[in-house]
């Protein structure tokens, strides 16, 4: 997912973000405020994730030599249409920023007769919570 180099490009590594197994498909954007939005989806829930299945995010910021976002604290949930009992969720999830401040978020999701025969998509609305 990450790679990062310490010698002007010569030589890159992998670089572990902090995610966990079954989450998919991440996407970055640097905000308005200059943080940064880490979308990706849970498509399946293996410990320590736990269901509902869907979009979710992480905000952060950038550090001197990367990124920092807390995972086990900091998720926040953007979507989870995908039934309780489907055993795999959808995919997608980037964002955009409007020039309100609001976010899109397209994603898709498994629908009641679950994937993949019933996969919707959808673009999600929103706002990030109130910081203090």
């Amino acid at each position: 997912m990450l790679f990062r180099s310490t010698d002007g490009g010569h030589n890159w590594r992998p670089e572990e973000l902090g995610s966990y197994y079954g989450e998919m498909y991440p996407a970055l954007l640097r905000l308005n405020d200059d943080r940064l939005l880490l979308t990706f989806t849970l498509r399946t829930a293996v410990a320590p994730n736990v269901k509902p299945l869907g979009v979710r995010c992480l905000v952060g910021h950038e550090t001197d030599d990367g990124f920092d976002f807390d995972f086990k604290h900091d998720r926040i949930m953007i979507s989870a249409k995908t039934p309780e009992d489907s055993l795999s969720g959808g995919g997608f999830g980037p964002t955009v920023q409007l020039d309100d401040g609001t976010l899109l978020t397209a994603h898709s999701y498994a629908g009641k007769d679950h994937y993949p025969t019933d996969l919707r998509i959808e673009v999600v609305r929103w706002r990030l919570p109130e910081t203090k």
